[in-house]
């Protein structure tokens, strides 16, 4: 009996300090979110952005651990109010080191900072150093000020991929290759020591694509001659503060005091007098007046990151939470058209085809826009051709019509290197079809290739009914090939040139709303400890460990996609990141 009365009192004082430390635990938050919700402002303020970490597309709401990375849409939010908001004078952009973004996203940014400059309100920026990202973006302020211990780095754009065949050769993985598509390019890391002709090909047209738009845009915002740009790329890479400045890129030199008496000019404040700065994550939380809750709604359904079911796998899209989403924003009779923010290399081709077809059913009750961030290709082009219209940057990869499939054989791998043996009984000669222990017959291989090309062909019908063509002119344009958005609008798979904000004004026009209306972001979060543990576990950790790795993070992470490679990918066949 005594025992039994412990075992209570045990149970009991352990549930009482749970509670307590979950009553803490939320009472910390309450006074978090309210310390952190600012009041109005009341005197003139500068917006304080640092350009530094990683940009991603939305994030649900602040949380401890997000300093590394940057809302897009709260930033764009942000400048977008302080462009009306008469106590917001001017920005500030604090330059950081690393500002890990795609240049479709960049671009909208950069759009968004002109249209805050064209009110007549000032952009002031500063750093110790210039990196081609970030440049891209302070070049159209009104003082680009330079540490003058700094460098400037402008030495064009690249694309670099890892190849593995001389890994597996050592190894004695027999890869076998399945694709649909010349320019499908996604198997050759694994069969050749180079690219192939074709895929070198398009993506020197892609990379092209985007060093002229970053020429042009800087030259414009400088005023200096694209000839004069594309001359320090080739011989002048890197440069040094009194260089950037005779070269007419840069406006100061100065230390970060210098910057101070540049705003308190501009703000007309004394000498001594502080500056009043609020940062753009605390400065979007300041409450504003809201349409009244009639007001027809524009939902906004962000798709990012690869298209896997495997909870493994950070910033993914899975098929039975996007379905879940996309058919409450069908049902909800205050939304009257959804965009799709796609920025996705695609992935699953089952998972493609369950998401197209969930999207066909939703087109049928409201009018679907795709909004391309900056990539949206293969299985990411899927999702978009399920929609009514398709919005794309100029320097968005897109494209790549086609599928692949991976099979490994380690039989050798393991007899001759680990001295393992494999033996065993079957009832039909293909039970081990899928053992990876030995090489397909070609049989076999024949089934599997069968099953790729007709996943293509599947492919090229859902395209061709998604966007009202016939099947031989979306195959002309297919195989696999990756477009930058402004050659996939000119071959026709992309309606419109544009950001996010002309996708939901493209929305508003299909649903016929000339008055007010409201945006809203989904997914919204189920609650606040599932957000919380969700991009924890899958993201923050997950940079965590590739920071301690960063040195083998480029095969950790291609392992690590390939272990969630299931079955049929239209997918791109790398992290495609332009540098």
């Amino acid at each position: 009996m005594k025992k039994f009365f412990r075992q209570v009192l045990v149970t009991a004082l352990s549930m009482l300090l749970t509670f307590a430390a979950i009553s803490a635990l939320l009472t910390g938050i309450l006074l978090f979110t309210v310390k952190s919700s600012p009041a109005k402002l009341t005197k003139p303020t500068v917006l304080h952005i640092k350009l530094a970490g990683n940009l991603v597309e939305y994030v649900h709401s602040p949380r401890p651990g997000d300093q590394d990375f940057i809302d897009l849409v709260t930033l764009k939010k942000a400048i977008r109010d302080a462009q009306e908001d008469r106590h917001i004078r001017g920005i500030y952009l604090e330059v950081g080191y690393q500002l890990s973004a795609g240049w479709s996203s960049l671009a909208e940014i950069r759009e968004t900072l002109a249209a805050f400059k064209e009110t007549g309100k000032f952009i002031t920026a500063y750093g110790q150093a210039y990196m081609q990202q970030t440049y891209y973006l302070t070049s159209l302020a009104d003082e680009i000020v330079m540490h003058p211990a700094g460098h400037f780095v402008f030495n064009g754009l690249s694309l670099q991929v890892l190849f593995y065949k001389g890994l597996l050769d050592k190894l004695e993985i027999t890869p076998q290759i399945f694709r649909a598509g010349p320019y499908k390019s996604a198997v050759e890391p694994f069969t050749s020591h180079t690219m192939s002709p074709a895929n070198k090909r398009q993506y020197q047209v892609m990379l092209n694509t985007v060093y002229n738009h970053l020429i042009d845009a800087i030259a414009a915002a400088r005023c200096v001659s694209p000839r004069s740009l594309r001359k320090i790329s080739h011989k002048w890479p890197i440069m040094s503060a009194e260089e950037a400045h005779r070269a007419q890129l840069i406006t100061h030199i100065a230390y970060a005091e210098g910057v101070e008496t540049l705003l308190r000019n501009k703000l007309s404040l004394d000498e001594d007098a502080s500056i009043s700065y609020i940062r753009f994550s605390k400065y979007a939380k300041i409450k504003r007046p809201h349409p009244k809750p009639s007001t027809p709604q524009i939902a906004v359904l962000v798709a990012a990151g690869p298209l896997t079911d495997d909870t493994t796998v950070p910033l993914r899209i899975g098929s039975k939470s996007f379905v879940k989403n996309l058919n409450s924003l069908k049902q909800d009779p205050d939304v009257k058209a959804i965009v799709i923010r796609i920025n996705s290399p695609g992935g699953s081709a089952l998972i493609a085809d369950t998401l197209w077809e969930a999207l066909m059913r939703t087109r049928d009750c409201k009018p679907l826009v795709a909004s391309m961030a900056d990539v949206a290709a293969s299985g990411g082009y899927y999702l978009a051709s399920a929609c009514h219209h398709i919005v794309a940057h100029a320097v968005t990869l897109t494209g790549s019509i086609g599928v692949f499939g991976l099979y490994f054989s380690s039989h050798a791998l393991l007899k001759n290197k680990l001295g393992i043996t494999l033996d065993g009984v079957k009832t039909a000669p293909s039970a081990d079809l899928f053992s990876g222990y030995r090489a397909l017959n070609t049989y076999e291989a024949g089934l599997i290739q069968r099953s790729v090309d007709s996943t293509y062909r599947t492919f090229l019908e859902r395209v061709a009914t998604g966007r009202s063509k016939p099947i031989e002119a979306i195959a002309a344009v297919a195989g696999g090939r990756v477009w930058p958005g402004v050659l996939a609008q000119a071959h026709g798979l992309v309606d419109q040139l544009g950001g996010l904000e002309e996708a939901i004004a493209q929305a508003a026009s299909l649903a016929g709303i000339t008055d007010t209306y409201t945006v809203s972001y989904w997914p919204k979060p189920e609650t606040w400890l599932g957000e919380l543990w969700d991009v924890w576990s899958a993201t923050i950790l997950y940079q965590m460990l590739c920071r301690r790795v960063s040195a083998l993070h480029p095969y950790a992470g291609t392992l690590h996609e390939l272990s969630a490679m299931r079955g049929i990918q239209a997918r791109l066949p790398y992290s495609l990141e332009i540098s």
